[in-house]
């Protein structure tokens, strides 16, 4: 009897091995295989002379990303966890990049090497996404062709290759696959564990991505349900309830970071709603243009059928028309699925993709997938590519298991595509390209053929591997033209950064070496090598501006920005992110503690009165400020928002030297002098600009040390006064006075201030984001619910089929 039960556990043992060993195997090919083509397609970036840095219309690489990963290596070096820099407009929680922490990993690297890593953290996530997606193909129940096809179509398409250009697309790739995934193990098969991971991970990127992970299972799972459990919905009613509760525990997995980010999001410019947006609202009946629904329909057979980067020809610009490439077999086997697909699936794919392509048809379903927000395609897009690869990988599963293919639906496919091709109507002819279309032409004509004659023939297996020999060498080909755009090179780059500007890292050194205070230094050039402007140099070279490009400016900033007119209304709503901060505005530059100036045109600074020359670096010239005014200045009177709003333009600049700007109902019930708009005119036309800065420079705060985020110093008010500070309002500050809690307050439109009681003070402020104690209470809190719920319920109960 022993030896019985030792022989059956010795099978067992054996037969894990066996599974084990292949399911190695085959993890191993397929890494292999999307490695391979990865460093094809990204060649001229591992063995040639690019870095993944684009100069054309993919500029946010080097404007946006690469300055705020260089800073977040420099940061993490210097000061630690993510919190507030003066690197960033006048002043910013850095928050909200937490997240890059982990999904973008060359932040941990030197700067020096990031340029360099970047293709290599590219394919990574190529891999990552790959296995991902294969892995729920095979949950689907598609064999290994099948599975390997779908995970080369979504690793090379074209949100994942657009990703090159805008890091956060090839994240939203990996994350998005990790929750199909994820849904798929516990919809299927109990599994739950991986739910809430993949929706910390999603939190991770940034907090509306959880809104568009909501979007995404509130679809999946009610489809997914009824086409495993059919029509009885209170049945899976449990489920989803389940499901949703795992959800949310992941979004208290990922709390220490959504909590703070949320917040930084909320009292942005463009998150706060308080600033509108480039893109109104459409009509509910409202249809696009025909150039838009030509480029709909064409994005799906090339990124570049077109016009690629600065070339396109199509709707918008590339990247923010519709990017719904991923092979030209996944178009051509679609149809296939519904010819033979059970009715119950037929319905399930009719009604998911019917509620994708209403946001195409009518944009004002698109702007109510970005809560009216903007009216991007992009994740919209990335969900089409996932919709299709997945119908259309099972049917090219049904395929290689011998069954039925319906050659009237092929070939009534290959008409209809192209025919979108070769459309003879006239925008056509100016839009598209006519070698693209023809390499196109030829591929979809090949692959058609294929399909045929495997059928016909009753040889699907070896064609299987055709094909997907057949669609790796596409993918090479038309992606090797998205990525293949104009780069920095690897000769280009000098020094520690992808800034080929030698005169300002040695400029910015010597000040720094110099100077022990705090002080900001205005750059009036750009030295980014891309051509649209770039407004983040103080990120990239270490040093405190006033310039900031970004998504999520602070509210504050650029409302002082505004009040002080050195925003314009009518450009707020693009200067709420590309901002230039003030440069050109030489008294707000002054007010703001500007103490250096770097200029490849010396000569109007030369002719200045106030700016003396300090040296040259190579072409850069460096002048002092001699007006030069100290971070925080001490007021003993106010002057009412009201009356300082209504001031002329050329006015508001000085103004803000002779007081503090205050509500004046707050201003009264402080008891703090006012300033009355004749006094002020009167002491305008009595001083100069000169003379009250030197005034100012006698009341300020004497300061003992400054970190990025903790300040001491001391302060003498003659009288009831308000200690401003040159850097934007936060309620994440802290202030103490004689160790005692002190009141912070918003002046000046969105400076940050606090009151002062007369006599003398040590005063300290120090910096913390809000929310984040919440926030890691919440993480831990739910790490231990987990363990829990895994230790009692490692799987959920699913209705019975």
């Amino acid at each position: 009897m022993s030896s019985g039960v030792e022989r059956t556990g010795s099978e067992a043992r054996k037969r894990v091995a066996f599974f084990s060993s292949r399911a190695l195997a085959t993890y191993l090919l397929v890494s292999s295989a999307l490695a391979l083509i990865g460093l094809l397609v990204f060649r001229n970036f591992v063995f040639g002379d690019k870095v993944l840095l684009y100069t054309d219309m993919g500029a946010d690489s080097v404007n946006d990303s690469y300055p705020c990963f260089v800073h977040l290596s420099d940061y993490l070096r210097s000061v630690g966890f993510p919190s507030w820099s003066f690197s960033v407009g006048l002043g910013q929680s850095l928050s909200y990049l937490t997240g890059n922490l982990i999904w973008e990993p060359v932040v941990w690297l030197p700067k020096t090497f990031i340029a360099h890593a970047l293709v290599f953290q590219h394919l990574v996530k190529i891999l990552i996404g790959g296995l991902l997606f294969f892995r729920f193909l095979q949950i689907r129940g598609t064999d290994l062709r099948a599975a390997l096809l779908g995970a080369l179509l979504l690793s090379f398409s074209s949100s994942m290759c657009m990703g090159s250009c805008w890091f956060t697309s090839a994240d939203e790739v990996v994350a998005f696959t990790f929750l199909l995934l994820a849904a798929e193990l516990a919809l299927s098969r109990g599994r739950w564990i991986c739910l809430p991971m993949a929706v910390a991970l999603i939190g991770l990127i940034t907090v509306f991505h959880l809104y568009l992970a909501a979007v995404i299972l509130s679809v999946y799972v009610p489809a997914r349900l009824f086409e495993l459990y059919g029509r009885r919905w209170w049945r899976d009613f449990p489920v989803c309830l389940q499901l949703a509760g795992l959800a949310c525990l992941g979004l208290g997995l990922s709390a220490f970071v959504t909590f703070s980010g949320a917040d930084a999001v909320l009292n942005s410019a463009r998150g706060s709603g308080k600033i509108g947006n480039s893109w109104p609202v459409p009509h509910f009946s409202q249809l696009e243009s025909a150039t838009h629904y030509l480029t709909a329909v064409l994005r799906f057979f090339s990124n570049d059928l077109m016009g690629s980067g600065n070339d396109f020809r199509g709707w918008e610009n590339y990247f923010e028309a519709p990017t719904s490439y991923a092979g030209l077999v996944s178009p051509l086997l679609l149809p296939q699925f519904f010819a033979g697909a059970a009715r119950r699936e037929r319905v399930v794919a009719a009604v998911v993709l019917g509620l994708i392509a209403v946001p195409y048809i009518f944009p004002w379903f698109r702007s109510l997938f970005w809560m009216f927000e903007g009216g991007y395609y992009r994740t919209l897009s990335l969900v089409s590519v996932l919709a299709v690869l997945t119908f259309s990988v099972l049917a090219f599963f049904r395929y290689t298991e011998h069954k039925r293919l319906s050659l009237p639906t092929l070939g009534a496919t290959l008409f209809v595509l192209l025919a979108l091709l070769y459309l003879p109507v006239e925008p056509m002819r100016s839009l598209i390209d006519p070698h693209l279309r023809e390499t196109a032409a030829i591929f979809l004509v090949s692959y058609a053929a294929l399909l045929a004659s495997g059928s016909l023939l009753k040889r699907q297996d070896p064609i299987a591997w055709c094909i997907l020999v057949l669609a790796a060498a596409e993918l090479v080909y038309f992606d090797g033209l998205t990525v293949n755009r104009p780069t920095v090179l690897k000769s280009e780059i000098s020094g520690t950064v992808a800034y080929h500007d030698d005169g300002t890292a040695q400029a910015v050194r010597a000040l720094q070496e110099r100077e022990i205070s705090f002080f900001r230094i205005t750059k009036t050039w750009s030295s980014g090598p891309s051509t649209i402007l770039s407004l983040n140099d103080a990120m990239v070279f270490g040093y405190s501006g006033t310039s900031s490009y970004g998504s999520f400016n602070s509210f504050n900033y650029i409302n002082f920005l505004t009040v002080a007119d050195a925003i314009t209304p009518a450009d707020i709503v693009t200067e709420a992110q590309w901002s230039p901060g003030l440069v050109g505005h030489p008294l707000l530059s002054t007010f703001a503690c500007e103490k250096y100036v770097l200029t490849n045109d010396p000569g109007p600074f030369e002719a200045a009165d106030h700016y003396e020359f300090v040296q040259r670096y190579r072409d850069v010239s460096v002048f002092r400020n001699k007006l030069f005014l100290p971070f925080g200045l001490i007021f003993d009177r106010y002057l009412p928002e009201d009356i300082f709003r209504e001031l002329p333009a050329w006015a508001k600049p000085e103004a803000l030297l002779h007081a503090v700007v205050l509500p004046r109902d707050q201003g009264q019930s402080l008891e703090i002098t006012a300033l009355t708009l004749d006094e002020l005119k009167d002491e305008m036309r009595d001083g100069s600009p000169a003379h009250i800065i030197a005034k100012r420079q006698t009341a300020v705060l004497s300061m003992r040390s400054f970190t990025q985020t903790h300040w001491q110093g001391t302060v003498r008010a003659e009288r009831r006064s308000v200690l401003l500070l040159q850097t934007p309002f936060d309620a994440g500050w802290s202030a103490w006075m004689d160790s005692q809690r002190a009141t912070i307050t918003k002046v000046d439109g969105g400076l940050l201030g606090v009151f002062l009681s007369t006599g003398e003070h040590q005063v300290e402020l120090q910096y913390r984001p809000r929310f984040l104690t919440a926030g890691v209470i919440v993480s831990i809190t739910s790490c231990l619910v987990l363990c829990l719920l895994l230790w009692r319920w490692p799987r959920i109960r699913l209705p019975a089929a």
